[in-house]
């Protein structure tokens, strides 16, 4: 595979990996403001620790985006 190849799946897969993240955290803050108004505090605790991984995990996506762009030279 060609560097150019290489480089055009790695920006489909971020645009993909980027827009169901997205998705993600749109639901969990619609089940957070639901929960919220509902008074269910043991759920809307468990979507805030959710709200924190989903963070992690785009941090590390991120990182590795980076990374890969170093080792392709761009």
């Amino acid at each position: 595979m060609s560097t150019s190849e290489g480089v055009q799946k790695r920006n489909a897969f971020a645009v993909f990996a980027a827009f169901r993240l997205q998705g993600l955290e749109a639901s969990l803050n619609d089940a957070r403001e639901i929960a919220v108004r509902q008074g269910l505090d043991t759920v809307g605790h468990s979507i805030e620790e959710a709200q924190g991984y989903l963070a992690q995990i785009r941090a590390l996506d991120e990182e590795a985006l980076a990374e890969f762009s170093r080792a392709q030279g761009e």
